[in-house]
């Protein structure tokens, strides 16, 4: 109980913030513990009306480490992890940020073209994560390039370069970056 004594005075020397989605922290934990009041009614909980309930998301949530869906072939996993631990070169990096969805596609496609031509393996594909803040703690992926970049690896013209796609380690970009592994260029 001398916990909750000391919860109260601290949350007295405490402003709420502007804006707030919920009702003020200050006012329920008055509410709840009062010096004056019996040892039973200080027991009391919250009612859980007494806080908003947060908006829901218009979109699916936000997950973390998200997997790449529309890739049927991800890359093996020995190589991804001598690739995440430096131990395999990257060959080239592409930054999409800023760019278009015309202007993103046009880029990978020729720089895609350009390294399997020039036989490199292994691609760094920079999409970002694209998440946008909704509220208060409400985040929504709106990541636009970071679901059609796999899509148009996938695409007819590309897939017969492309050997894997997988997301990228954290050190590399995590969720808003992707590992392109393309194939062996064959000598005729």
């Amino acid at each position: 109980m001398r916990d909750w004594h000391l919860w109260n005075a601290v949350g007295k020397t405490v402003d709420p913030l502007a804006k707030r989605k919920s009702a003020d922290p200050k006012a329920v934990l008055d509410a709840i513990v009062e010096p004056d009041a019996p040892q039973d009614a200080q027991m009391r909980r919250p009612e859980p009306s007494r806080f908003a309930k947060p908006p829901m998301p218009s979109r699916r949530p936000m997950i973390a480490a998200s997997k790449v869906a529309a890739s049927e072939k991800p890359i093996e996993p020995n190589l991804k992890r001598r690739v995440a631990s430096g131990r395999e070169p990257i060959d080239g990096t592409i930054d999409l940020h800023g760019m278009t969805q015309m202007q993103a596609q046009i880029a990978l496609e020729n720089f895609v073209a350009a390294r399997a031509a020039r036989g490199d393996r292994t691609l760094l594909v920079i999409t970002g994560k694209g998440i946008k803040k909704t509220g208060y703690l409400q985040l929504e992926r709106k990541g636009v390039l970071r679901d059609m970049v796999p899509l148009w690896l996938n695409a007819p013209h590309l897939s017969p370069l492309v050997a894997g796609i997988d997301p990228a380690h954290q050190s590399h970009g995590g969720g808003g970056a992707l590992y392109v592994r393309l194939k062996r260029r064959r000598e005729m």
